[in-house]
């Protein structure tokens, strides 16, 4: 009996934990703080459809912002102490517009994944960009035709950077903050993981948010300091060379990676919902 009861406790603890904490920055109403919360609570709900409970916890912060951009003109994550998030939000927006903003899904989803450091922003920003259309699909904000077609867009304005051709992603990672060429960067890196998709499905009949699962579960609170680190760790989850293979297929060529193939495969085949 004493045992059943300690396990209660720990899984209260855990669930208590894996709760976002809030943190107000600036001076918001009862109102604004609820219509906050529901944003972000909205958009974990995204990620816990595809990947289930988040094993960690994690503190939201809210920054006020005049800027009409756009209700979220800047957000960033923080990993120095522990998971933090931080939202420079306009509360003069709806929170319909809030809603379908895809800021909250890329910089939730960074959560789950340890700082690589500015020279592997292609794959952490990568992996972020692929995500935030899955999530918002797996909250019913987008369709999923919708989800898939954003993709494709973001695709096409990545490719018109043509006078990047001659070097490859992630060497354009090394130059990215000089030339300011982050969409062709970040839509690069998110084309390399939906090929790494692709190829799960077809050689090990998984995909891409299996294997995140599956490190959710075993390997979140390890660090690892480089791509190539994540990149073995998925190789090791996944049973397979896919995602160094990919890497040396796609990211190290000149270039923009080739998408048409894997997102015409992956407009009939959403990801699976838990």
């Amino acid at each position: 009996m004493l045992r059943i009861l300690v396990l209660i406790l720990v899984f209260i603890t855990t669930v208590a934990d894996a709760a976002p904490r809030w943190v107000w920055e600036d001076t918001f109403s009862a109102y604004e703080k609820q219509q906050l919360t529901q944003w972000i609570s909205h958009a974990e709900r995204g990620i816990t459809n595809l990947f289930g409970s988040l094993p960690y916890s994690y503190r939201v912060h809210f920054h006020r912002m005049t800027q009409k951009r756009g209700p979220v003109p800047w957000a960033n994550t923080d990993k120095r102490n522990g998971r933090a998030v931080h939202f420079h939000v306009n509360t003069a927006f709806s929170q319909g517009a809030f809603i379908k903003d895809w800021t909250a899904p890329h910089e939730l989803s960074h959560l789950m994944f340890p700082y690589l450091g500015r020279e592997n922003m292609w794959f952490s920003e990568g992996i972020a960009s692929y995500l935030q259309y899955q999530i918002m699909f797996a909250n019913n904000t987008v369709t999923w035709k919708q989800a898939t077609n954003k993709l494709q867009e973001r695709f096409s304005a990545a490719t018109r950077y043509k006078h990047y051709d001659d070097m490859s992603i992630v060497q354009l990672t090394k130059i990215v903050f000089e030339t300011g060429a982050f969409v062709r960067l970040y839509w690069g890196g998110a084309a390399y993981f939906l090929i790494a998709d692709k190829k799960l499905y077809d050689q090990k009949q998984l995909r891409l948010n299996d294997v995140i699962k599956i490190y959710l579960d075993c390997c979140v609170f390890q660090r690892r300091h480089s791509a190539q680190a994540m990149m073995e760790k998925f190789d090791e989850l996944s049973d397979s060379t896919i995602f160094t293979d990919t890497y040396s297929e796609t990211v190290m060529q000149d270039g923009f990676p080739a998408t048409h193939e894997a997102l015409s495969w992956l407009k009939h085949n959403p990801p699976p919902l838990r």
